[in-house]
């Protein structure tokens, strides 16, 4: 059988081919839905802790599943338990919660730009630490990236109020508290740890102790009270959570973590438009000048990166 002249298994070849770009405009589309998704339910009044208690947990309990039906060790020992807290607290729990404390005030767009400098701080705390070693090239990505949050963060550029300030510096702990995770995790990361069962260790160690803290502070957010549109998009952003992790791990493995990469310069662009279809934000001129800015500071910390020792065993399926 052919179709358009081309053989059944070439054109099989060429769907397994765009199978990887179809996943990675899947995790933008994800990704990007993030923030607006964040900012309607923190309108709606839930108190941050308590999106974050539901968001991390109901996820874990998906990946428990997953766990349980592929029958995955999960371990408890001092190493996985350090991975677990530290990466749930670091990785999820705080930056989450910063997240929806901050979007009350900021558009769509412009938290969607600022998430995307976690690569870049990234690079900046490896570097600190010594894990990474100085690159020019690296170095000026770092440069650019910092220029165009400035850009971002101007009272005459982006932000619709002056007196936002503030609120839009503190956004920027998100992708900082992020791209410590990242290190942490390439630090601490359990060698023998199933991907699946550390993110669900992650998942409850974050929704534990948000838990503590949001009974403890008067922030719990119980869902099954007056069952509202907020609550139903709460479950649907645990899902997607879940989705975009099992995209993630699905991409790295069909076309590895560069090819990967490309998802941070998709996601503002798919931010900025459901800002638009859901809040009616209009993006200035400054807006996309910050974003052209930090993707060129992006690109330059990804190219600069020297490529891990050719071992025959992180070869990607594909």
């Amino acid at each position: 059988m052919r179709i358009q002249g081309v053989s059944a298994p070439a054109a099989h070849g060429v769907n397994v081919r765009l199978l990887p770009l179809v996943l990675l405009m899947s995790l933008s589309v994800l990704w990007g839905l993030g923030p607006s998704i964040v900012k309607f339910v923190a309108l709606d009044g839930v108190p941050p802790l308590g999106l974050v208690v539901w968001q991390t947990g109901l996820a874990g309990i998906i990946l428990l599943g997953i766990c349980v039906l592929r029958g995955v060790p999960i371990r408890f020992d001092r190493k996985h338990m350090r991975y677990y807290l530290i990466m749930g607290w670091v990785g999820l729990a705080l930056p989450n919660t910063n997240m929806v404390f901050v979007m009350r005030d900021l558009p769509v767009a412009l938290m969607g730009v600022i998430i995307i400098t976690s690569p870049v701080i990234t690079y900046v705390v490896a570097l600190f630490i010594r894990l990474e070693t100085f690159t020019p090239l690296r170095a000026a990505g770092v440069v650019f990236g910092f220029i165009g949050a400035a850009v971002l963060v101007l009272p005459s550029g982006s932000l619709p109020s002056p007196d936002l300030l503030p609120i839009a510096l503190l956004a920027f702990v998100t992708p900082a508290l992020w791209a410590t995770s990242n290190v942490i995790a390439e630090v601490w990361r359990p060698a023998d740890g199933d991907t699946f069962a550390l993110a669900m260790g992650t998942m409850f160690a974050a929704a534990s102790g948000a838990l503590v803290v949001a009974f403890a502070t008067d922030a719990f957010h119980p869902i099954w009270i007056d069952f509202g549109p907020s609550d139903l998009v709460i479950l649907l952003y645990a899902g997607t959570t879940v989705c975009a992790f099992a995209l993630f791990y699905t991409i790295v493995k069909l076309a590895g973590a560069v090819y990967l990469a490309q998802v941070g310069y998709l996601v503002p662009i798919m931010g900025v438009g459901w800002g638009a279809w859901f809040y009616g934000e209009e993006p200035t001129v400054w807006l996309w000048l910050a974003m052209a800015l930090v993707f060129a500071g992006v690109a330059l910390v990804n190219l600069g990166k020297r490529p891990p020792p050719d071992d025959g065993d992180e070869k990607s399926a594909g």
